[in-house]
């Protein structure tokens, strides 16, 4: 390989130049994820397309890659906005990495050698380490990613904030990392309420953002949610009907929730998005069922949409515990503990967190099949696991019950695991 060429493009810091760690189901999961978003709705398109670049290039297919880094090219090109100097500096430094891996040497010289023109226009400013446009693409990167990856997204973003203040594509990744589960706690709901009210002042289009926002506020918003509601129906853009959803379940009424969802499914039948929350909506409503027999009718109705959003992307695993939590309440635990079979065999592909998430919904199964040993060995193993997530906290308080009571043959070893959790924090 060309060592010169490869130091000089490991200079430019984009997508290309680090190893984000994904293994191969992983990256498959997230490429099935990002072709269901509507591209004619998308606010983030270039984003979009120079991550699916990085996506398929880590996937292997360079051809894929060089067709959506073009992609980017043009949607920079047709937005004409004086940033797109800065922004063609990433994109064409992915094309040149992506012309390395396929040996053309002479191409990729010729992309790096434009971008080193780019960034002798556009320089970074003064104090700045990285060029602004490159801190705020590794932010959208690697807020798509897993757990630790999402905590550098906030660097970056905040990094490229400096440098641009009033930048809105920077200021909505920010929001939308601040507002994530594993943040909040690095935040007050002050501080995320104000960066949300930001980000939509300078993004008013983008029906997501809008939408996480009339949700933190949560009072008074009924109406501005409803307008809101209509206009995601309008536009067909549903990538804030999830937080909709959330709201009317929360704040008005689950059955509310579930007609929304309905009606969105009705109007859009070939979305597995829309058909996707329907399914969480009819999981909810068993959930919150108390020995109806409605509930086995819910469930079939969820089942028959879990099904489908599967078929459509294999690799979506809280589609898959879902569904199995289903077949559940159509007593089909042979069905169920297939599914988490499956889910097992593949687990070493998957990220910690993952696993835990995995984990910890099979010990609840092994649960309701009165298989009470085998569920406190699964919480064990959530709780062995170094990644410090919601499932690991819930899965240690079980552990502290079950020590508590002292009729588990295995409270020795579960006091063994406290304690070293316990000398790690």
């Amino acid at each position: 390989m060309n060592s010169p060429l490869k130091s000089n493009l490991e200079r430019l810091e984009c997508h290309f130049t680090w190893d984000l760690g994904q293994n191969r189901n992983e990256l498959l999961k997230m490429k099935r994820n990002m072709e269901d978003v509507d591209q004619e709705t998308c606010t983030w398109l270039v984003h979009y397309y120079n991550l699916l670049g990085y996506i398929h290039q880590a996937l292997g297919s360079s051809t894929e890659a060089l067709m959506n880094l073009d992609k980017a090219e043009s949607v920079i090109q047709e937005q004409g906005t004086e940033e797109a100097g800065v922004r063609l500096q990433v994109n064409k430094a992915n094309l040149a990495w992506v012309y390395f891996h396929l040996g053309e040497m002479e191409k990729s010289k010729e992309y790096l050698e434009e971008v080193e023109r780019l960034q002798g226009m556009h320089p970074a400013p003064p104090g700045c380490t990285l060029h602004p446009e490159v801190s705020g693409e590794k932010g959208w990167t690697l807020m798509k990613f897993d757990l630790s990856k999402k905590h550098q997204a906030i660097d970056y973003f905040k990094m490229a904030l400096k440098a641009q203040p009033d930048r809105k594509e920077w200021h909505k990744g920010l929001a939308m990392v601040m507002n994530m589960e594993f943040a909040q706690s690095q935040f007050t709901p002050e501080q995320i309420v104000e960066q949300l009210k930001i980000a939509h002042e300078k993004d008013p289009n983008s029906l997501l953002l809008h939408a996480h926002y009339l949700l933190k506020l949560s009072e008074n918003t009924e109406r501005e949610m409803q307008d809101l509601l209509e206009r995601t129906l309008e536009t067909g853009n549903l990538e804030g009907l999830h937080i909709i959803l959330r709201y009317y379940s929360k704040e008005i009424s689950y059955d509310k929730a579930l007609q929304i969802a309905e009606r969105v499914q009705e109007k859009f039948p070939s979305s597995v998005l829309a058909s996707k929350l329907l399914a969480n909506s009819y999981k909810w409503k068993v959930y919150k069922m108390e020995g109806s027999e409605e509930k086995e009718i819910f469930a079939r109705k969820a089942i028959k949409l879990y099904e489908e959003v599967v078929r459509h992307n294999p690799y979506s695993y809280k589609a898959k515990i879902a569904l199995a939590s289903m077949y559940r309440y159509v007593n089909n635990m042979n069905r169920s503990d297939e599914i988490y079979q499956q889910l097992l065999s593949e687990i070493k592909d998957l990220s910690p967190e993952r696993q835990q998430h995995i984990y910890y919904n099979y010990a609840f199964h092994l649960r309701d099949c009165r298989q009470y040993d085998e569920s406190i060995e699964y919480h064990m193993k959530v709780a062995k696991i170094p990644s410090d997530s919601v499932d690991k906290q819930k899965s240690m308080k079980i552990l502290q019950k079950t020590v508590e009571k002292g009729r588990s043959r295995h409270c020795e070893e579960i006091l063994l695991i406290l304690e070293r959790i316990n000398i790690s924090d």
